[in-house]
């Protein structure tokens, strides 16, 4: 019985670990320079946009023009951003935060 409950155990931690390794999230576009996760749109301007983080940590970003319009910027979303460095920040791409990462 013993055995058994034992192998029960670890078949159910590797179904765990397995459905968290496929929840990471994709390799970020090429070129990407640096990225900010779990952030949240606080203030949005088309020259400028300002983002915080779980730790109320303030990020504050100078736009290129290829950044979306602000309207696709909800305030209650939590996103990961996959940007590029030069004269002004540039918008690569953008995905919803997963659970996780959330409650970092």
């Amino acid at each position: 019985m013993k055995k058994i409950a034992i192998f029960a155990a670890a078949f159910a931690l590797i179904l765990l670990l397995t459905k968290i390794a496929n929840q990471v999230p994709p390799e970020p576009p090429s070129g990407t320079a640096f990225s900010l996760k779990a952030q949240q749109v606080v203030q949005c301007s088309p020259e400028e946009i300002t983002l915080v983080d779980n730790h109320q940590t303030e990020t504050h970003l100078e736009k290129d023009v290829n950044w979306p319009d602000c309207a696709v910027f909800q305030k209650e979303d939590i996103l990961d951003l996959y940007l590029s460095r030069g004269e002004k920040t540039r918008y690569l791409s953008s995905e919803k935060t997963i659970w996780w990462r959330k409650a970092m």
